[in-house]
């Protein structure tokens, strides 16, 4: 059995790798061409590489990750919530007028012609085709930080602290670490909201969906929950929903991934969520 102590280093440890070899990676980024975005996507297996260099270094068990499918009901929760923060949030400033709906966007996604549409293909399919073919991709692609954020660093703290605590500290580590790529202008460089309401609203959406994060790695211990979550967050509440709206007036400093209100409304989820699967553990340990 390791001591708070031992985690306590790995985490430490994790923590310093990611930092350095992130840092290395955005200089190297920021002094290629804007269109070079292929290591943007070496950037998302940062994480991993960090976790398993620390779990050889400690000789941790990289299987105890938890690589198993576990039980269905939690997967169920990573893949339609942040669906539910989106249309809470985008749904709401449609209807009250605030930003625009409208569809053109998903009519010319290239993924409708995997299934043999042309553009513009019927709306449906083009969320449906993305909800599907970009799903299968982002899930690869985030799998590469979810190895770190959820099968080290958050199943670490969830041993020596309790959820909330492990959701916000892997919150705000995980939004300060793409910082550098906001500010820079490589990320979410459409979003024209000022940058001190970018900033502060992508931690709150960050922290927000950590703290899920957390809460479903508590109760099922494994990675897949982070992958599930992160790739449905990115199709979904920053992709599929941003498209269907208008970008324009103040969708910028609204909705999306750095909106206000997506982060106030994902914060409310995540809280309501920890009060029903704590309240209801509570209420099964008092029957038992």
């Amino acid at each position: 059995m390791e001591t708070k102590n031992q985690i306590l280093k790995q985490i430490i440890s994790f923590l310093v790798i990611t930092t350095v070899l992130t840092i290395g990676l955005f200089i190297w980024i920021f002094t290629l061409p804007r269109e070079n975005s292929g290591l943007y996507a070496v950037m998302m297996f940062v994480p991993a590489t960090s976790a398993i260099i620390t779990s050889l270094v400690y000789r941790d068990k990289i299987r105890d990750y938890g690589w198993g499918i576990g039980r269905l009901k939690f997967q169920g929760y990573a893949y339609f919530l942040p669906i539910f923060v989106a249309l809470i949030a985008y749904g709401s400033m449609w209807i009250i007028g605030v930003t625009e709906f409208y569809t053109d966007e998903v009519t010319h996604y290239q993924w409708s012609q995997i299934l043999g549409f042309e553009s513009p293909a019927p709306a449906i399919v083009g969320i449906l085709s993305k909800a599907v073919f970009a799903f299968l991709i982002a899930f690869i692609l985030v799998t590469g930080e979810e190895i770190g954020w959820s099968g080290f660093l958050t199943r670490k703290l969830l041993q020596i602290t309790s959820v909330p605590v492990t959701g916000l500290v892997v919150g705000l580590y995980w939004s300060i670490w793409h910082y550098p790529a906001i500010i820079g202008g490589l990320y979410n460089s459409y979003y024209y909201a000022p940058l001190w309401l970018k900033l502060s609203a992508f931690t709150l959406v960050m922290t927000s969906a950590s703290l899920i994060r957390a809460i479903l790695i508590s109760r099922s211990k494994r990675v897949w929950i982070g992958s599930v979550l992160h790739a449905s967050h990115n199709v979904f509440l920053m992709g599929i929903f941003f498209d269907l709206t208008v970008k324009k007036a103040y969708a910028g400093y609204l909705v999306s991934e750095t909106g206000i209100i997506t982060g106030v409304v994902y914060a409310i989820v995540a809280i309501a969520l920890w009060w029903k699967l704590t309240d209801q553990s509570l209420l099964r340990n008092a029957s038992s």
